[in-house]
């Protein structure tokens, strides 16, 4: 279980321990993530923002490690003071980022939101090709197998599975951990903008989905993948082809989880919402957190469901996860049991 990759004995020393304490590896994508200090109103409106890590698989990888799970990054970031910034701060969340590459001549990508008045969100992205995009240089280069086959899952998301060569490492880590017979968990997170031709953004969307144990889409993208019209149709197609666990997200609406056995809709927990921005990746990391301790398939996604809900109720996305006490509390104020949580 020792690590392949060392710059000198301390690192060497620490990145051994760290590996052979992993529960989980999670792939894809750690940035520079700007909260607006205030919602609802535009983006020339705000007037300030706050700096985080954003970034799916860095928000996973926060989220895991909150609650209790041991947790390390496969990513990339830019040889600059921002890149210095992520890994300080996931670091600081016990993040094992010795897998996080610094990738010399590239900036470390940007991103920056806005909720207007009448909730809608909007994006903006700041990552170039060849400028501020170090994560679509990730490739079999940088597939470190003890470090994969070290973990008890693996989770990856649209972002690692986009583009070659990151698709080629994301795909050749899903085969070390499944004849490992480790969990893997895939969350589509589909940015349809990104993609260039939408036939092949489904082809290798369901690709990914047919090698995962685990699938946790929102309900359009499940929509979208499947082409069906309802949210229990597109579990039946999706489990179909995953053969495990469908956990579809549906905001307001709660969840609705499909297992062999059944598909069963959990309502949402009701909270004062704040900002929503990465409640998607908070439920994603509560429900292998749940499914990791052992919990059943429902325990584990109401626990997924709480810890989304709290993430919604605080601003910000990563530096917004709940601590595993705080949801903890939370579901004891809603008279809320979880056996071996």
């Amino acid at each position: 279980m020792c690590s392949s990759l060392a710059s000198d004995d301390g690192f060497i020393s620490l990145s051994r321990t760290l590996t052979q304490m992993l529960d989980a590896v999670v792939m894809g994508s750690a940035f520079v993530e700007l909260t607006p200090t205030k919602m609802k109103v535009s983006l020339s409106e705000v007037g300030s923002f706050n700096l985080g890590v954003g970034g799916s698989a860095a928000n996973i990888s926060v989220a895991l490690s909150r609650l209790g799970t041991n947790v390390g990054l496969i990513s990339a970031v830019g040889n600059d003071d921002l890149g210095a910034y992520v890994l300080g701060a996931l670091g600081s969340d016990r993040v094992n980022t010795s897998r996080v590459k610094r990738v010399t001549g590239s900036r470390t990508g940007l991103s920056l939101y806005s909720v207007d008045s009448r909730g809608t969100k909007t994006y903006h992205f700041y990552r170039f090709p060849g400028y501020s995009a170090p994560e679509s240089t990730l490739s079999l280069k940088d597939l470190d197998r003890k470090y994969v086959s070290s973990a008890k899952a693996l989770v990856l998301g649209e972002a690692s599975v986009r583009q070659r060569p990151s698709r080629d490492l994301a795909e050749a880590a899903v085969r070390i951990a499944k004849s490992q017979g480790s969990l893997v968990l895939y969350d589509p997170n589909f940015r349809s903008s990104l993609w260039s031709n939408k036939d092949e953004a489904a082809e290798i969307t369901r690709r990914f989905v047919s090698l995962a144990s685990i699938v946790t889409p929102n309900a359009r993208e499940a929509l979208l993948i499947t082409g069906r019209r309802s949210v229990e149709s597109a579990i039946e197609d999706l489990m179909k082809l995953c053969g495990g666990v469908v956990a579809v997200k549906q905001a307001d609406e709660g969840c609705t989880v499909g297992t062999q056995h059944e598909i069963t809709r959990f309502p949402a927990f009701r909270i004062h919402a704040v900002d929503d921005t990465g409640a998607g990746d908070a439920f994603a990391a509560g429900l292998l957190a749940g499914m990791l301790r052992g919990l059943r398939t429902p325990d584990a996604a109401v626990l997924a469901s709480a810890v989304a809900a709290l993430k919604v109720s605080a601003l910000g996305t990563a530096q917004a996860m709940p601590t595993l006490k705080a949801v903890k509390r939370f579901l004891h104020l809603k008279k809320v049991t979880i056996p071996m949580l």
